[in-house]
């Protein structure tokens, strides 16, 4: 573990080394989303745009400078990337770089975008994947959290990616307790199966008491945060900031959790931010505990 530091209550917080720069998140819909979800950890929706959209040129400078640092993979957010108009072209160069994993609400695939989609995988020698972000298999549920009929499109844009041979990862964030993720899971499945899904794959997600999820809920309390003895019996650079970094429209930040969080924000370019990272946010404290990742292979 590398050196670590005190913060203003004096208390020990633990960094993490960068490992081995592995994987490049960029948030190419910055904070605009057209949904507007009530646990949204950095509070997207139709009217934040705290943090700007990536451009073309953004992404490719950004893809230039990770190809020279060895990154392996690629994983783009948002707010909902499919409301960047340079999506499909931001798609096309990335997959010239390696795998893709796309974050998406789901619901602005129509037939013809998916069809388009499908080309675009046909024509590169990376895997194009998709993770599909919904919140219940029960429409009034899903609509509770995510907003008006999110549910139903986002069920027929699954339905698209499906007919053309995708099989997009349902993500969720529970709301149960952890003890009932196998039979939700089950029932997750059911319901991609029932989409057309050939090979569904759910991944849970933890709530993160940021953002919106604070505003309706709580924030951390005072014993939520990161200490030494977390990582007693624990290898530290397993965590995903040892291995990962999040670019965005307005400089590159420690992953994508913090990307509202000035304090993680380290640098302007991808080569100034591999240094270690004080596990300071409480934030932190849920990726420890929880063992998330956001990557897609958990």
């Amino acid at each position: 573990m590398d050196t670590p530091v005190k913060n203003l209550d004096n208390r020990i917080i633990p960094a993490v080394p960068m490992k081995n720069l592995e994987t490049l998140w960029l948030q190419v819909g910055g904070t605009l989303c057209n949904l507007e979800c009530s646990h949204c950890f950095i509070s997207c929706g139709p009217k934040n745009d705290t943090i700007p959209m990536m451009s073309f040129a953004q992404v490719k400078e950004r893809l230039e400078e990770s190809k020279q640092l060895g990154v392996k993979d690629y994983y783009i957010t948002g707010g909902e990337v499919f409301i960047n108009p340079e999506i499909f072209e931001i798609l096309e160069l990335i997959l010239r770089y390696g795998p893709l994993d796309v974050l998406t609400n789901g619901t602005q695939f129509t037939e013809e975008k998916a069809g388009r989609l499908r080309k675009i995988q046909d024509s590169s020698e990376h895997p194009l994947q998709f993770r599909v972000s919904m919140e219940s298999f029960e429409e009034a549920a899903n609509d509770a959290i995510r907003g008006k009929s999110a549910y139903r499109k986002a069920a027929v844009g699954i339905e698209h990616l499906a007919a053309v041979g995708f099989s997009p990862i349902l993500t969720i964030t529970r709301t149960w307790e952890e003890e009932n993720d196998a039979e939700m899971e089950l029932k997750f499945v059911e319901f991609l199966c029932s989409k057309g899904v050939s090979k569904p794959r759910i991944k849970i997600l933890p709530g993160f008491l940021l953002g919106k999820l604070a505003d309706n809920e709580r924030s951390y309390n005072d014993e939520e945060y990161v200490t030494e003895k977390c990582f007693e019996n624990f290898d530290i650079t397993q965590l995903q900031c040892a291995t990962s970094r999040m670019a965005t429209g307005d400089g590159v930040y420690v992953c994508p959790i913090l990307v509202d969080n000035p304090k993680a924000r380290m640098g302007n370019n991808i080569e100034e931010t591999l240094q270690p990272f004080p596990l300071s946010h409480s934030a932190c404290y849920t990726c420890r505990v929880t063992g998330m990742t956001c990557k897609s292979s958990s």
